[in-house]
């Protein structure tokens, strides 16, 4: 993976355009509906010694996170299951390597409770404990587990510095970031273009502050490698990599410190960031979307660049959160229903199509009933995965290395329940 990336960056460093990622159960009984005036003989001769288990493995997801080739799941538990690809360790079962990959949940090792948040950047994750301390695992290249160096680590380790004070996580292409207790932001790992914060663009194994951000942010969104701000104010700063427009001030010049996004001072509920591309849900229900929109992601009808905010069409009201992945965007309703845009090629917009979408379409059944969603994707495809209000889970769109987590790598262009939920 490593080597794709590095060839990647050379072609980028040509003047073509990659795409990249976002850049987010516990055992329990099912829930039978039994009716007591049922027909059913009560004399039948069951044989209540059976051998059948009864601690069948269904999960109840509490949180959803979904990276460049895997996804993630936090349990009611508190503890964490990740499936799909693992050539960096990034599933967190203590394995790796080039041909590593899960197609059902499996345990993260260590973190079997206690978890309240989870992200997943493209080939690492990491989880927010209940103590305000933070955990990563899978990929280091550029340091972006924190932990004071570049090793690889597939099992999570601790974040230097953060051991207590966190409250909200977000991993990127290649960083990461968390907002503090105190309304600060601390980021680290890669820093080519910014993404950091710190005014330079020194990468860092270890947590670095953001300039100007020492409180008053409410949340944070990463992506491939630029970042944003939700301030308390209700507006909104982004930093980092602006090629195609994503910090969304006017211009294509990167910053190494946080900028304001035009017109966006006050009035934001929610944010995200994709690969090059973010996006903002207004108080009103109203969103709006930014950057690289050379497949329909920003929503506005066209296919043409962004260099600040513009609504996406018919979704001027009624939105309650937004997920922006590779070359695609998702939004949650109020209704609980979803829709999505933008890239389509492995069936990521969930509408039973490959076709890519520049405006909002509906997700085949799911009209109501989701809680959460998640949208993930790297070079080769994107995926997208839902939270119900079950508890259950589903996802679609590329499954290559069985990111959607239903037993197999079959793309699939309408949502599939994931195994265990």
């Amino acid at each position: 993976m490593k080597r794709l990336i590095i060839v990647l960056m050379a072609i980028m460093a040509l003047g073509l355009v990659v795409v990249g990622c976002d850049n987010d159960a516990a055992a329990t009984g099912t829930d039978l509906d039994v009716d007591s005036d049922s027909d059913v003989d009560t004399d039948t001769d069951v044989d209540t010694d059976t051998d059948v288990d009864t601690d069948t493995d269904i999960y109840i997801a509490d949180g959803i996170a979904a990276g460049g080739y895997h996804t993630c799941a936090l349990l009611d538990s508190g503890g964490v299951k990740c499936w799909g690809l693992n050539e960096d360790g990034q599933l967190g079962n203590g394995i790796s390597g080039v041909d590593e990959h899960e197609t059902t949940p499996v345990d993260v090792s260590g973190l079997a409770s206690g978890v309240q948040a989870i992200a997943a950047g493209n080939d690492h994750t990491c989880a927010l404990l209940t103590s305000g301390g933070m955990k990563c695992w899978g990929d280091n290249w550029t340091g972006q587990l924190g932990d004071g160096t570049t090793a690889d680590k597939t099992t999570p380790v601790d974040v230097s510095g953060l051991s207590s004070g966190v409250q909200a996580i977000a991993a990127g292409y290649f960083h990461t970031c968390a907002l503090l207790d105190s309304g600060g932001v601390k980021c680290w790992g890669s820093n080519g273009a910014g993404q950091l914060g710190d005014g330079t663009d020194d990468s860092s194994s270890t947590p670095v502050d953001v300039s100007g951000l020492s409180s008053d942010v409410q949340a944070i969104a990463a992506g491939d490698a630029h970042t944003c701000a939700l301030l308390d104010s209700g507006g909104m700063m982004c930093w980092g990599n602006n090629s195609s427009g994503q910090l969304g001030d006017g211009t294509t010049g990167d910053s190494y410190t946080p900028v304001d996004v035009s017109g966006l001072t006050s009035g934001v509920q929610a944010i995200s960031a994709g690969n090059y591309h973010t996006c903002a849900v207004l108080t009103s229900g109203d969103v709006k979307c930014w950057g690289w929109n050379v497949y329909g992601q920003l929503g506005d009808g066209t296919t043409v660049d962004k260099t600040t905010p513009v609504d996406v069409s018919g979704l001027s009201s009624g939105v309650q959160d937004i997920a922006a992945g590779n070359g695609h965007t998702c939004a949650l309703l109020t209704s609980g229903g979803m829709k999505c845009w933008g890239y389509n090629g492995a069936g990521q917009l969930g509408d039973g199509t490959t076709a890519d979408k520049n405006t909002p379409v509906d997700v085949s059944g799911l009209t109501s009933g989701v809680q959460a969603i998640a949208a993930g994707g790297d070079f080769f495809g994107g995926h997208t995965c839902a939270l119900l209000d079950s508890g259950g889970m589903m996802c679609w769109g590329y499954n290559g290395y069985g990111q959607l987590g239903d037993g197999t790598t079959a793309d699939s262009t309408i949502p599939v329940d994931v195994s265990g939920f």
